[in-house]
């Protein structure tokens, strides 16, 4: 007879999902180098000291829009009952592809449900937080079919994860005031060289994670807290960094 499977997840194991496209999987640049290989570094120093453990999975795949997303949504995010999701999608679903004529791989609108969807899914299946970021500065300043550059694209989709995190309450990652600022040769530097001028460098990855591990950081303290769990130092000293 089978037995059935009565465990549940102990109180101090905080589960962490990134997910999103090739700027969460690194694309081109290899770990440990890679952003949530930094975040997730710096994390696992931060709890030593701590009785908390900590799972990380990393779901970034390259060319994925927020429709492609939200279809292994299941499978890469619901079934680890994640505690903590961050969210990064967008550069490929503003994208104008030849071949549709100059419309953008996801309307603004449908961009805007998916990532309202995925954030409605998070939180259905145990997501105490959620971090939902917007996107980087990039080089491609080429007209699309449709008249604008992928920079105009990625600027109005910025505004739509902005709107969708005030709206649902959850944490908004602003990555690209740490890229805005940057001169051309700055910038340069952060991404990879051309044709690419999209995906991070190391460098850019380094930057990257330097924004985003303080509200990672600052979530899971936020859960250890609630759960009454002590000696949460390191994570209290990540989250200021």
């Amino acid at each position: 007879m089978k037995v059935p499977c009565t465990s549940r997840k102990p109180e101090r194991l905080l589960t962490v999902v990134f997910m999103g496209d090739s700027i969460t999987e690194g694309q081109y640049v290899g770990p440990p180098h890679r952003w949530v290989d930094i975040v997730s570094g710096e994390l696992v120093k931060s709890y030593l000291d701590s009785p908390l453990s900590l799972v990380f999975v990393t779901r970034g795949v390259s060319g994925e829009t927020t429709r492609q997303g939200l279809e292994r949504f299941p499978a890469d995010v619901q079934s680890h009952t994640p505690d903590l999701v961050t969210i990064q999608f967008g550069l490929n679903d503003c994208n104008c592809w030849a071949t549709d004529f100059g419309l953008p791989r996801v309307s603004k609108a449908a961009y805007r449900a998916n990532l309202i969807e995925m954030i409605d899914r998070s939180r259905r299946f145990g997501a105490e937080k959620i971090i939902l970021s917007n996107n980087h500065t990039t080089l491609r300043h080429k007209p699309l079919l449709n008249g604008r550059t992928l920079e105009d694209q990625r600027k109005t989709y910025n505004l739509v994860v902005a709107d969708v995190a005030r709206d649902t309450g959850v944490q908004f990652c602003d990555i690209d005031a740490e890229f805005t600022g940057l001169s051309r040769r700055e910038l340069e530097g952060e991404l990879l060289p051309y044709p690419d001028w999209l995906h991070l460098s190391q460098s850019g990855h380094r930057r990257y994670a330097s924004k985003i591990l303080p509200y990672v950081a600052s979530g899971l303290r936020e859960i250890a807290m609630t759960r009454g769990i002590e000696r949460v130092e390191g994570l209290r000293r990540a989250a200021k960094q």
